[in-house]
């Protein structure tokens, strides 16, 4: 779990300054509208990952399912989805510290 949480604060970063570039460069309010913008799409990827694995798992048993084999139980992908809401959290934390200090 500290993995996770050194991973995803680590991709933070670096998406909070990818956005915050971003921002600054193609004349949005700045810097503070980057840093939202990118922590909003990393949770967006975050909630796209859980539904992209419950939208597989019906057509996984019926192929298994025609092949006599048994199907195993929807699993959600954890670690990239942590990592990801890490991630955007970090961005979100740099916009309101950016925000309420500056």
């Amino acid at each position: 779990m500290a993995e996770l949480l050194v991973r995803g604060s680590l991709y933070g970063l670096g998406a909070a300054a990818v956005g915050a570039g971003l921002g600054s460069a193609l004349g949005l309010t700045g810097a503070l509208e980057g840093l939202n913008w990118a922590g909003i799409l990393l949770w967006i990827l975050a909630g796209l990952m859980v539904k992209g694995s419950f939208g597989t798992a019906a057509a996984e048993a019926a192929g298994r399912g025609r092949l006599g084999q048994g199907t195993r139980r929807a699993e959600l992908p954890f670690a990239p989805m942590l990592l990801a809401l890490v991630a955007g959290g970090v961005c979100f934390v740099m916009a309101w510290l950016l925000n309420n200090l500056a």
